[in-house]
């Protein structure tokens, strides 16, 4: 099969390797389209200490199954499928209290397997167990490759909870940032606000969102949020880029009893940040974390975009072939427009 392997940080290569074999009471599947994610610009370009090499990168996957290997109830070949990318052990306290994205055990494809930059991809069973979603064999691949960083943005709103009639807003107006906007208004907020810079983000959001969108450069967050709430700050703040990170100045745009969620990892050199307690306490400040997403929020995601509940096809910018997969990561790592998907 065809693959695009990343050998070494920076240096990624179109290759033909051997075709993976069916794993035990797994699956093959033929990859249709995978999604560029902003860690894969990082994995790429940083490498990371747990990385070995080489790699298929890619964990935004859509593909049809090949073979099976055994009785998979619900499961045949030929089916459509979309694949929440972790492998979870299915028996840790994290993953039998339903949150499998914290498994102690976790592996996740494109970075602790092979992903799905490749023709094809062996599933291992503890995916078909847990995160193989049948789509209709009409579906979208492309569309549906973008589950998983919605599923994400399911999760960061699962633990910061966006609630009728809130004043939301979001730092970074990428492809994370957009999926929030959009779900933020499902649920029910009165007013989206996103802090974004770059003109052609800046024109696809006004064009394709309700949210109020603005570029801090042009007047202190601050001064702009009072104007848009009518002073009263907003209600949720939600950090989707790591150039925006939740801080002390942040949590000053908060109301009181206001919500902060850090769904972007931090980046290099911002890992630690002081925040005022006293603030925190007296106004009853709460400060959320968020990683990935788990394999039913996954499912979730698929059926929101299924439904027309969310619509996403907007987010993408840039499809290509694998064998373009270089103009993809390029238009990604530019921030050019959104979300590119490598298409079979």
């Amino acid at each position: 099969m065809m693959a695009a392997q990343l050998l070494s940080p920076g240096r990624l290569e179109m290759q033909s390797i051997p075709d993976p074999a069916v794993p035990e009471g797994g699956a093959l599947l033929e990859i249709k389209a995978c999604a560029v994610c902003g860690t894969d610009i990082k994995i790429m370009h940083q490498g990371h200490r747990d990385l070995v090499y080489p790699r298929i990168l890619g964990h935004e996957m859509v593909g049809r199954i090949l073979e099976l290997d055994g009785c998979n109830a619900g499961l045949a070949e030929g089916d459509l499928v979309q694949i929440w990318p972790g492998i979870a052990c299915g028996t840790c306290r994290p993953c039998r209290r339903g949150r499998d994205n914290l498994c102690r055990d976790m592996k996740i494809m494109g970075f602790n397997t092979h992903g799905g930059f490749a023709e094809l991809l062996a599933l291992p069973a503890e995916s078909l167990s847990r995160g193989c979603n049948l789509l209709p064999a009409n579906a979208d691949c492309s569309l549906l490759a973008l589950c998983e960083p919605l599923a994400c943005c399911l999760n960061g709103q699962s633990h910061c909870p966006v609630r009728r009639d809130d004043f939301v807003l979001i730092l970074g107006g990428g492809p994370i940032g957009a999926m929030h906007a959009l779900l933020a208004r499902l649920r029910g907020a009165e007013k989206v606000m996103i802090a974004e810079s770059l003109p052609e983000r800046i024109r696809l959001l006004k064009r394709n969102t309700d949210a109020v969108v603005f570029d801090p450069a042009d007047e202190p967050l601050q001064d702009l949020l009072a104007a848009e709430t009518e002073g009263q700050g907003a209600d949720v703040i939600i950090s989707a880029t790591p150039e925006m990170p939740i801080d002390q100045d942040s949590l000053h745009l908060l109301s009181p009893g206001g919500r902060a969620c850090v769904f972007s990892g931090p980046a290099p050199g911002h890992q630690e940040k002081e925040l005022d307690l006293r603030r925190i306490h007296y106004h009853e400040i709460t400060v959320f974390g968020s990683y990935g997403c788990t394999s039913l929020q996954n499912s979730l995601a698929v059926e929101l975009l299924l439904s027309h509940k969310i619509r996403a096809d907007w987010l993408i910018t840039r499809r290509v072939s694998l064998s373009q997969i270089d103009r993809a990561l390029d238009h990604s790592s530019r921030r050019a427009g959104m979300k590119s998907v490598v298409c079979f």
